[in-house]
């Protein structure tokens, strides 16, 4: 599963794709099966899928079509990686022969005389998302994010450094947190999913609540008089988290057993005794 270094036409899940230079096409799951742990162990095609959508938002690459039909992968800035590769030793001692030999056939789906030159070593280097790239940007990437995930297989949304990262439901209460938020100030700008989702994991792995808790704790917040314009985030809920919480639950009434006086009524005065 190379990314083409020239265009040509590949067969794949019975369709005829027109590839350029840069792209490949492919399945979640057929690039799974090249994402191997040290075990020999395939990478899943939700964590592919997620590492895909991580670098889809990076910049470094974009994808078009159908999941299950295949996918053309296009390497963003392509001919930098393929100069960067070129560069290395492996690689050049691997293309020289070749290179003497003449090719005619440059458009064709196979390349005789510079496919011959591509030994393992070779492969290891261009494949696309494959940790084994050395100094490569997109290599160390996804070398990070596939620990990241095997830590953290729920992750649904995430920092690209890992640090801050939140599951599905941790997603859904942020989001619906901000629709809230629009409520008090409709000019609110989007939130930082990662971050508000992370601050919801931590309310919930840390502090023990869960997330009924902390939205119905700030559907109480957003309804109170000065509370509402002070509390537009899980992180300041969960600074004020004790405090809400006493005042959410403080009875609003006088004490037992006292009345009160109506100073507009002046029937208690025939119960003084002069």
């Amino acid at each position: 599963m190379d990314a083409a270094r020239q265009p040509y036409t590949a067969n794949f899940k019975g369709k005829v794709w027109h590839l350029q230079p840069g792209q490949l096409v492919v399945t979640a799951a057929d690039l799974g099966l090249s994402l191997c742990d040290r075990n020999g162990k395939p990478t899943s095609r939700d964590a592919v899928e997620r590492m895909l959508a991580f670098f889809v938002k990076e910049g470094m690459i974009s994808i078009d079509g159908e999941k299950r039909k295949g996918r053309v992968i296009t390497i963003t800035n392509y001919s930098d990686c393929v100069e960067k590769i070129d560069n290395l030793p492996a690689h050049k001692g691997a293309h020289t022969a070749a290179h003497d030999e003449p090719s005619n056939n440059a458009a064709s789906e196979q390349h005789p005389a510079h496919g011959g030159a591509h030994n393992p070593a070779h492969h290891e280097q261009e494949y696309i998302l494959d940790t084994n790239v050395s100094n490569d940007r997109l290599g160390k990437k996804s070398d990070s994010l596939q620990r990241f995930l095997k830590r953290h297989p729920d992750a649904h949304v995430y920092t690209p450094s890992g640090k801050s990262w939140g599951t599905e439901d941790d997603l859904k209460a942020a989001q619906w947190i901000y629709a809230l938020v629009t409520v008090v100030d409709p000019t609110a700008p989007e939130p930082n999913w990662p971050e508000w989702a992370n601050d919801i994991r931590l309310m919930r792995q840390q502090d023990n609540h869960t997330h009924h808790d902390i939205c119905s704790l700030f559907k109480w917040a957003n309804k109170n008089h000065f509370w509402h314009t002070n509390i537009l985030s899980p992180a300041k809920l969960r600074k004020q988290w004790q405090t809400l919480t006493l005042q959410s639950t403080q009875k609003e009434k006088q004490p037992a057993g006292h009345s009160g006086i109506d100073f507009n009524n002046t029937d208690w005065v025939e119960e003084i005794t002069i």
